[in-house]
Order: C-alpha cells, then structure tokens, then sequence
C-alpha cells in the first residue's frame, strides 16, 4: 500500500496543526509496514531539514521544497505529479490551499482515489474569513471533484458540514484526530491553577472564560488563578487583557504567551483542569493534550467532547458566563476522590480513544478498503 501526502508544511515546521497530525499518521503507517510518500515545503522548517532532496525517515520518504510562493510552490506540485502515478491513494489536507486543489486534479487525471481532511475549515465561523477566496474553491470542488473523493472528518458535526456543504449523498469517512501522546509528566509544585492553551482568537469565546471566573464563587475566593498560553499580542489579547482588569482580575489572569515543547507537557500536567471554552470547534487538539497528562478537561457544547461526561474524563457546559461559572464551580468544588478519578479517567480516554500507535489500524482499513473499491470499479 502506498499512501501520498501532499502537504504545505509538515513536522519540524509548526505551522497549522496538521503539520503534527499527518507526521504522527505518517510515522504510526511506516511502522506498520505501509509505504508512505510526503511531499511539502520547507516553511517554518528552513534551518532545521535540507531543502530539495528526498529524505528516507522513521515516518516514510518525504521531500522538503523551497518554494518561494508557497500558495503556488512549483517544485511541490511537480513532485506530487511525478509521485502520483506510483501512489495508491492521495491524502489531502485544507480545502482552501491552491496545491490541494491542484493535487486533487492530478489525482483525478490519474484516477486514483483521494481522501480529503478539511481540518474545521467548514465550520460556519471559520467560513466567513475571506469567504469571497474559497467561495471558487467549494464551486470547483462541487462541480468537478465531489463524487471521486472520500472526506474526512472529525465529529458527527463535521460530517454534518461537509454534506450540507457539499450534498447529502458524498463519502464521508468519520475517524478523531489521533496523536502521538507524550510521556507523562511529574508537575511542578505550584499554587493551583486552570489552563487555556490554544490560539488567542474571538472563536475561542476567552471572553465568556473570564466573565464566567469572575462569576465563580470558588474561583474568587480561592488561590486558583487562570494561565492562558498562546500568543496573546493582537487586538482580541489587548481586549482580553482590559477585560480581566475591569473585573478585577488581573492579579488571576495570567498570559503567558506562546508555550510549546516540554514546557507545554509540564503546564498541562500541572493544571487543575483545563477549559476550552469556544463557541465552536470541529475537534480541539488540545483537550488529547491535556488528558494525556492526566489533566480533566472543561469543553464548551461548541465543542465535540461530550465524551468527556461519557467516560467522567471532565465537563461539557454551555459556555455562557453564568453556565459555564456554575461548571467550573461544580469542577473545583469536587472531593479529592472523585478529582482523582477524573484525572485516572483523563489519562485512561487519551490513550484508549486517541492513542496513534494504538489507533492506526483504523487508517490502515480505510485506506485499504477505498483502494480495492477503486480496483474493483
């Protein structure tokens, strides 16, 4: 079986998510004897890969382009066009990047099977941005694509959106983002604390987060305070941070900028819980990175982790202040017997539901079973 990635950046680069996501999937198919292709460009990885030249790598043979427009990297998509013709399947990442869209077209020409992840790019918040740039996108995609692709997506809500989007009769193949968990870490003593990590966004509702603790009963007249991690210099951090101090919590609400690598693990591992308040999100990364340190989560109903009540991993509330207050009240005023649990049930969720290595099979069977569907058409 050999699987092509094309994909505009990819691990050491840290730009976007999927960056993370395909080389964990990448990595777990190498292991499990599957071929895999990855051809990308070098952005955000400059100093760290050698540039145009292929790579043999513990997750499959990859090449690294320096292109200089990167929405229309020439030595990419000759690469993904003389890679094509050898492949088994293509799998693609972002509706809305022109090498995508382009790749999807080669694969049509070549006739073979795609599958296509859209990352939350559909969601009605996320569409609005720039909605003029990808309205050609989604005509094309309807028009010329849609009956020989497979989408990919997230949460039932996701599939919800790529058929409203695209018609009810499309092949959506619905799997969780999986993750190659960390070790586990020992947190770091330290006066107890509530965690936010992600990016500083008006979709992240942090405004509603921070009315909510000042709404807190247990909040205010305890010792917790919030960390909120992301890089927090734009307009939204600026309001944020006027927010907090109008509500006299100032002193509580802590910014920290952007935290990665194994300071990352020890914030999480030292959180109380984490809370991830937005309005809407198709998954949310980060809530696999705080249970996999143990650490139970809060999640908005915009959010697709009721499985965190299934499973007493955590919380699912509406985000309004005074709800999601009343959650956090309910999270902090919990025995240390049932805090635990949550933490051992925290632990327990990220590695049975969302563990890479554990979970790969999944991707392998998809995989397999659109290429003998294509053998057989």
């Amino acid at each position: 079986m050999k699987i092509l990635y094309p994909i505009g950046t990819l691990y050491p680069s840290q730009q976007g998510g999927p960056s993370n996501t395909i080389y964990w999937m990448a990595k777990a198919l190498a292991n499990a004897g599957v071929e895999v292709t990855l051809v990308t460009t070098n952005l955000q990885a400059e100093d760290k890969v050698p540039a145009d030249m292929w790579l043999e790598t513990n997750y499959g043979r990859v090449i690294y382009h320096a292109d200089r427009i990167h929405l229309l990297p020439g030595k990419m998509l000759r690469s993904v066009w003389k890679e094509m013709s050898v492949c088994d399947l293509v799998h693609l990442t972002s509706l809305f990047y022109p090498p995508s869209l382009l790749s999807a077209f080669m694969a049509k020409w070549h006739k073979k099977p795609v599958i296509w992840s859209p990352r939350g790019e559909l969601d009605e918040k996320a569409l609005v941005y720039s909605f003029w740039k990808k309205k050609p996108f989604l005509w094309l995609i309807r028009s010329f694509l849609k009956e020989k692709i497979t989408f990919h997506s997230t949460s039932p809500e996701e599939t919800r959106r790529v058929r409203t989007i695209f018609g009810q009769n499309v092949r959506v193949v619905e799997i969780p983002n999986f993750m190659e968990l960390p070790p586990l870490v020992t947190p770091m003593a330290s006066k107890p604390y509530l965690l936010c990590v992600g990016r500083i966004h008006p979709k992240k509702a942090l405004e509603n987060l921070i009315a909510a603790l000042s709404l807190s009963t247990h909040f205010i007249q305890s010792d917790f305070s919030l960390k909120i991690a992301g890089d927090h210099k734009n307009a939204y951090g600026e309001q944020l941070k006027k927010q907090a101090a109008e509500l006299g919590l100032s002193e509580k609400v802590e910014f920290l900028g952007l935290v990665e690598g194994e300071a990352k693990q020890e914030l999480y591992a030292g959180a109380y819980f984490s809370i991830l308040p937005s309005h809407t999100e198709n998954f949310g990364n980060v809530v696999i990175e705080s249970l996999a340190q143990g650490t139970p989560v809060i999640a908005s109903k915009g959010t697709p982790w009721h499985i965190l009540e299934v499973e007493k991993a955590g919380f699912w509330s509406e985000n309004t202040p005074s709800l999601l207050a009343t959650t956090i009240d309910k999270a902090l005023n919990s025995s240390q017997d049932i805090y635990q649990s949550l933490r051992r049930n925290a632990l327990a969720l990220a590695h049975q539901h969302f563990d890479i290595k554990a979970n790969i099979g999944a991707w392998i069977e998809t995989y397999q079973e659109l290429i003998n569907n294509k053998s057989n058409g």
